[in-house]
């Protein structure tokens, strides 16, 4: 049975590492970090011989965190869920990837198990196997190895696979699922529930605790999202606010060409040039009927005609927070934004947990592809 392997690092919480499932080892410098469709990272010190001789590469990892010892129902699969007793977005799971020794322990990093979605082996994905389903279950089959917990992986998101989208052929399991992420978009219309005509809809992929691969859809443009943490530059529950107010991918002067019936319609957004500058982009289009061209170029246009707005905001650890949830921010210039948190990085010794907020960033081409 483990036990708790290190003194209260902050908020009261005790973190325990176990090693190939019977090893305990005391850790300093503990810092967990997650991007949106990759392997969570955890990074640590050990300060002996004998525990830096527990962390080989290649074992497997367990990190608990959480105000009661760890039991049999926290370390093991068993009827009782896995550590509802902890702060349940710190489970971790994963392989030693990295071991740098120092002059009294070492320094390790471990990666949980979508790292061996990344190594996996070649494999061939087949027209036959892959056309025609849905993008969930072909990205849940991809993700079914020993390791991962994929039992929650039920239903569907309605977009099917197509030829067109790349994914067969030889290709890791990651590679695939990533296809199929990139392919797991849509656009929402519904007025009583965005403001914009055109508002992407897509999914994202992560282990968030434990084990458990997650398909998670985000929908940030819609109005009835629920924050679980709200933060201005004048309250007291953030360390820094950093925004970032980024013009690269703006457009407001957008042509679009069909060049087999030699059509060539431009709409300009005369107020954002007047602010911004000039921001054009040419994009071809097999569309022939001008109506819906020039309709969906003023529907791209008024959507990228403002720069981006990304956040990187500092706060305690006081709360556990996991990708995909959305964090509401005001700020003097820009006003208020609820944007989903897109990475995640904690420090245990320093009680700080930075979070990375913004939207996935779509390209017109794309964009034109989804509603024409």
């Amino acid at each position: 049975m483990a036990i708790i392997s290190s003194d209260p690092l902050v908020n009261s919480s005790d973190v325990s590492i176990i090693i190939d499932d019977n090893e305990t080892i005391s850790v300093t410098n503990l810092r967990y970090s997650q991007k949106i469709n990759a392997a969570r990272i955890v990074e640590f010190s050990v300060n002996s011989l004998e525990d830096s001789l527990k962390c080989r590469l290649g074992a497997k990892i367990t990190v608990l965190v959480g105000r009661v010892p760890p039991n049999i129902n926290t370390i093991t699969n068993s009827a009782t869920n896995f550590g509802y007793s902890y702060t349940n977005h710190y489970h971790f799971q994963g392989i030693i990837r990295q071991v740098s020794p120092t002059p009294h322990g070492a320094s390790v990093t471990a990666y949980d198990y979508i790292s061996l979605l990344k190594t996996s082996q070649i494999e061939e994905f087949k027209a036959e196997d892959v056309i025609g389903r849905d993008l969930f279950t072909l990205i849940a089959d991809a993700a079914n190895i020993e390791q991962i917990d994929t039992t929650n992986l039920i239903g569907g998101i309605g977009i099917d696979a197509t030829a067109e989208m790349g994914l067969t052929g030889l290709k890791t399991r990651k590679q695939f699922i990533d296809l199929c992420i990139a392919n797991s978009v849509s656009i929402a219309t519904d007025s009583s529930k965005y403001f914009d005509a055109i508002n992407p809809v897509y999914y994202q992929y992560a282990i968030k605790t434990n084990n458990v691969f997650d398909i998670y859809k985000l929908d940030p443009d819609n109005v009835n999202n629920k924050s679980v943490l709200s933060v201005s530059l004048n309250s007291n529950n953030a360390y820094n606010i950093s925004p970032t107010i980024d013009t690269q991918r703006l457009i407001n002067s957008l042509t679009v060409e069909n060049q087999k019936i030699g059509l060539v319609f431009t709409h300009n957004d005369n107020s954002s040039i007047s602010q911004y500058g000039v921001a054009s982009s040419l994009v071809s289009t097999n569309e022939t009927r001008r109506e819906v061209i020039e309709t969906t170029a003023f529907e791209i246009v008024s959507r990228f005609s403002k720069p981006t707005i990304k956040y990187e905001i500092e706060i305690s650890n006081d709360n556990a927070y996991c990708l995909g949830q959305y964090v509401s921010v005001t700020s003097n210039i820009i006003g208020e934004r609820t944007l989903p948190i897109q990475s995640i990085s904690t420090d245990f010794d320093g009680g700080i947990t930075t979070l990375s907020l913004g939207e996935k960033e779509l390209s017109v081409q794309e964009l034109i592809r989804l509603v024409r």
